[in-house]
């Protein structure tokens, strides 16, 4: 009788493991794709990761990418090389204590796409191929003229900053959704608290600028920042909304312009993709305004 009933129990808890799984006709009809965990972003530890870092120590200036599924994944210094060189897209893994960047390409064909690197820029690679269940093969290139001082170029304070950059950049996202959920018919209050962000943050790079560029570039912004932010709050009183949307506009769209110079100045360092994000964040809620009111941009 006992084991009858174990025997019901554990079957019943098959039946629901079975029902927690999308079909295959479910996977085909809702566009679903399934993965076996690699892609959830910050917050769960990425073994891969550890396998590169091990092989980075070992072959220094060399690109480090390993097998994991069908993907070879690269991170940190690979990562950035392939982002900055072939505008791979960056992601955030790992846990907030051991974060990594880390770009990802379909592993089949992969020497097509190592060989034109190592031809293009002269930058050696080591690949590892396989599993932990079935066992991993590394290959070296040595070709004896290839530069490994590129990748050696890209110092960790470099990768911290991105780092920095792309926890800002999903803090941004998540206080978006946040407010899109707590106000969703309110664009002019989204408006104003998303200026108001920019222009804190903005106030507060200008401070820490070396004083010949915040004298001038940081200047720029400045000026350029508090139109806007003068814009938006004379929006709620103003009589001739739609003339006022469109100079707004057009501050928003030359404070873009600015921030899009940071990168070629010297001796700046914020987190320019940060504020650029923010920009375009308010960009797109005045957009929704003007849309609103029937301005044509």
């Amino acid at each position: 009788m006992i084991g009858s009933t174990i025997n019901r129990t554990e079957n019943i808890a098959m039946q629901e493991a079975s029902t927690q799984h999308p079909t295959n006709d479910e996977l085909t009809r809702f566009s679903i794709k399934a993965f076996r965990g690699i892609e959830v972003g910050l917050g769960q530890a990425d073994p891969v990761a550890s396998i590169a870092k091990t092989l980075e120590e070992k072959y220094p200036g060399h690109m480090i990418l390993v097998q994991a599924g069908k993907f070879l994944h690269g991170y940190d210094r690979t990562a950035y090389a392939l982002h900055t060189l072939k505008q791979y897209k960056l992601k955030l893994v790992g846990t907030s204590g051991d974060p990594h960047i880390r770009v990802g390409f379909p592993g089949g064909n992969f020497k097509r796409r190592l060989w034109s690197m190592v031809e293009e820029f002269g930058i050696p690679y080591v690949v590892s191929l396989g599993s932990l269940a079935e066992g991993r093969t590394v290959y070296v290139s040595d070709q004896g003229d290839t530069n490994a001082a590129v990748l050696s170029a890209v110092s960790d304070k470099v990768i911290e900053e991105v780092i920095e950059d792309l926890k800002q950049r999903g803090e941004v996202n998540k206080a978006s959704a946040k407010q899109l959920l707590a106000n969703p018919d309110t664009s002019g209050f989204k408006l104003k608290s998303q200026a108001q962000d920019l222009d804190m943050q903005l106030l507060q790079d200008i401070i820490k600028m070396p004083r010949d560029l915040r004298v001038s570039y940081g200047e720029n912004v400045r000026v350029c920042m508090g139109r806007i932010m003068l814009g938006i709050f004379s929006y709620g009183t103003e009589d001739n909304k739609p003339a006022l949307l469109r100079l707004i506009s057009a501050d928003v769209d030359l404070l873009k312009h600015y921030l899009s110079q940071a990168p070629r100045l010297s001796n700046l360092k914020f987190a320019f993709e940060h504020r650029v994000g923010l920009a375009v964040e308010l960009g797109r809620l005045l957009g929704g305004l003007i849309r609103s009111v029937g301005v044509r941009p």
